[in-house]
C-alpha cells in the first residue's frame, strides 16, 4: 500500500480523452507544455486508486499503455472524487469556472448516490442468502 498522487491530463491534440497517471511526488506544471494537468488528488493506496478508475471506466479505455480515457474532464474529476478511498484533493484547474465546478459536485453527488444504492441492493442480497443459509442449517425450509 503505497500513498501517492493521481492526476489527470489532457491534451489539446485529444479532445474530448483524459489520462489518468499516478506518482509518488506532485507533477510539475509547465504552461507551455502541450500537456494540461487538469486535477490532483493524494490517496493512502495510489494502486487501488488507479484500479477503481479502471473499474468505473473500464468502458471507455482507449490506451491502457497510456492510460488514455474516453471521457470529459468532469466526469474524470467525479469519478475520482466520488471514489470511497480516502484521499483528498490537492489541485483542481483554475480555468475551471463555476458553472464546471457545480457541474463536477452534481456529478460526484450522483456517482455517491449509485454507489450507495448498490451497497444496499447487494446488502440485502447478503442478507437473504444469509437467511436461506440458517434455514437450511436449522432444517426449516
Amino acid at each position: 500500500m503505497d500513498s501517492g498522487y493521481l492526476y489527470l491530463q489532457t491534451h489539446a491534440a485529444h479532445p474530448g480523452m483524459v489520462r489518468f497517471l499516478i506518482g509518488d511526488r506532485l507533477p510539475a506544471q509547465n504552461p507551455a507544455a502541450p500537456l494540461h494537468l487538469a486535477y490532483v488528488a493524494r490517496f493512502n493506496d495510489v494502486q487501488a486508486a488507479r484500479m477503481h478508475v479502471q473499474n468505473s471506466l473500464g468502458r471507455r479505455l482507449v490506451d491502457i499503455d497510456e492510460h488514455l480515457y474516453r471521457v470529459d474532464l468532469i466526469d474524470a474529476i467525479a469519478t475520482v472524487d466520488a471514489d470511497n478511498l480516502s484521499h483528498e484533493e490537492i489541485w483542481i484547474d483554475e480555468a475551471l469556472g463555476d458553472a464546471e465546478r457545480d457541474a463536477i459536485h452534481a456529478r460526484t453527488a450522483l456517482l455517491r448516490q449509485r454507489q450507495r444504492r448498490r451497497d444496499a441492493i447487494w446488502d440485502w442480497i447478503g442478507l437473504v442468502a444469509l437467511m436461506f443459509l440458517i434455514t437450511g442449517v436449522l432444517g426449516i425450509f
